[in-house]
């Protein structure tokens, strides 16, 4: 079996298991697929893993000083003036290391947009489709070589 068969299985499985998690404890399911696309997007494996939950989470930050510092001064052009100095924050931030995952600041901070500001409910959601993307990656992985070994053990047989 291909690797990319064996993570699709993973990847299926796993994802009707978070829709219902997601159901059952009351958390935004899309919010979770955010943080699981932001995981394979950060190239994967642990040091994905790594690179898009520190992204995320100033993301989240950044949104939330757009939101508060938006209610802070009542003109709308304040508004327009924060999100351009935020998003000049979410690129430069990439010249350290940990955040260098661009994408994985803006699906922190546009999350956080999408559920008004209610960042209680981002984090776990995206925390957990972020370790979710890693589960299934890992699982497709292991899956893969298990299923090679009885594939090559087969061969041998006839």
């Amino acid at each position: 079996m291909e690797l990319l068969t064996a993570i699709s299985i993973s990847v299926g499985v796993l994802s009707g298991v978070w829709a219902w998690i997601a159901a059952t404890f009351g958390m935004v399911s899309w919010t979770g697929f955010v943080g699981w696309t932001s995981y394979f997007s950060s190239g994967g494996k642990f040091q994905g893993l790594i690179k898009s939950l520190f992204s995320n989470a100033t993301g989240i930050l950044w949104a939330m000083c757009i939101i508060k510092g938006s209610t802070l001064f009542h003109h709308a052009w304040w508004s327009y003036m924060l999100t351009a100095f935020f998003s000049f924050v979410m690129c430069i931030q990439a010249k350290l290391k940990k955040l260098e995952f661009i994408s994985g600041a803006f699906c922190g901070c546009f999350s956080t947009f999408g559920l008004n500001g209610h960042w209680q409910a981002v984090v776990p959601a995206l925390l957990c489709g972020n370790i979710l993307g890693y589960a299934s990656e890992m699982i497709g992985i292991y899956f893969h070589k298990l299923v090679g070994k009885k594939e090559r053990a087969g061969e041998k047989d006839e």
